[in-house]
């Protein structure tokens, strides 16, 4: 399988970000080097990109259902298990988990399954200290707006910004990294196991082979916290995940250059992914198995 795809090059971290449907296609962007900044403006900045390279669930609903795909119950994580998570490594992980259950139960119009999955968020915000992130003016906006999913995917972003904007000044953006990490890994997982059920969908698989580029600002994120035990673990598993994602095969074509309306350099160009159903494999088992490491089935 030959998959198409443009990559965002980002400052002097050269960050690569699939793209989204705000950059234009085989565009390649070319900004200033960034002024010296925190260690926390550079954790932001990765949790961001990281954020929203995540496969969506949203978009992956919409190719499902191209597909003639349902919601899968059997899917997502446990609610019941919520109260098993008692170390902060553990509630900050399957905070993300929930999360991104969340929002794939969102997507279908799951309603109970989305009330299932806000509290048990709710129930780890809580144990984390985030009290103030679910209070009752948020729940309600969620119960007012439950069937319409475009409302519930802003109030689902929206609960997350603020949550990582209140460990940033709490000085706990670890946390913050871990519950990214657990919503990725459930992002991923998901994606993989409805490959499984859809295995013609190349659009979905391509998907997966964008997160390549995520995993690499994943596992850069969690180097940063290298003095943070909490992270460490986590950080071995990512690792051997990374192994498998560079089996992805990446060609480069450049295209022309033109400048943006700024005067921002932007060099057009494109990289093909190979991803063949072997590799895919390889992911799709080590996804479940780190993943069934962080719910503790």
């Amino acid at each position: 399988m030959n998959i198409k795809h443009c990559i965002v090059i980002v400052s002097v971290a050269s960050l690569l970000l699939s793209c989204g449907e705000e950059v234009a296609k085989n565009d390649i962007y070319i900004d200033s080097p960034e002024e010296p900044g925190s260690d926390i403006i550079e954790r932001s900045d990765k949790i961001k990109n990281i954020f929203f390279n995540i496969p969506s669930p949203m978009e992956t609903s919409q190719i499902l259902q191209a597909a003639g795909a349902t919601y899968e119950f059997t899917l997502p994580s446990n609610p019941s298990a919520v109260d098993d998570y008692q170390s902060i490594v553990e509630q900050s992980l399957n905070m993300g988990v929930y999360g991104a259950d969340l929002n794939y139960a969102t997507v279908f119009n799951q309603t109970t399954e989305t009330m299932l999955y806000l509290q048990c968020a709710r129930t780890l915000g809580n144990e984390l200290g985030m009290e103030q992130v679910f209070d009752e003016e948020t729940i309600d906006r969620i119960e007012w707006n439950l069937e319409l999913k475009d409302s519930m995917q802003v109030i689902i972003t929206e609960i997350f910004w603020e949550m990582n904007s209140y460990l940033e000044e709490e000085d706990r953006e670890n946390i913050s990294a871990l519950i990214v990490v657990g919503g990725w890994i459930e992002g991923v997982y998901l994606s993989t196991q409805l490959a499984r059920i859809a295995p013609d969908n190349e659009v979905l698989k391509l998907r997966i082979a964008e997160q390549k580029y995520s995993l690499t600002n994943l596992i850069g994120l969690l180097h940063s916290y290298e003095d943070d035990d909490m992270s460490q673990e986590i950080l071995e598993e990512l690792l051997e995940l990374d192994t498998i994602f560079k089996k992805i095969t990446e060609v480069k074509t450049m295209g022309e250059n033109h400048k943006d309306e700024n005067g921002v350099t932007i060099i057009g160009g494109s990289i093909e992914l190979g991803m063949n159903d072997a590799v895919l494999e390889e992911i799709t088992a080590k996804i479940a198995e780190i993943r069934t490491d962080i719910i503790n089935e």
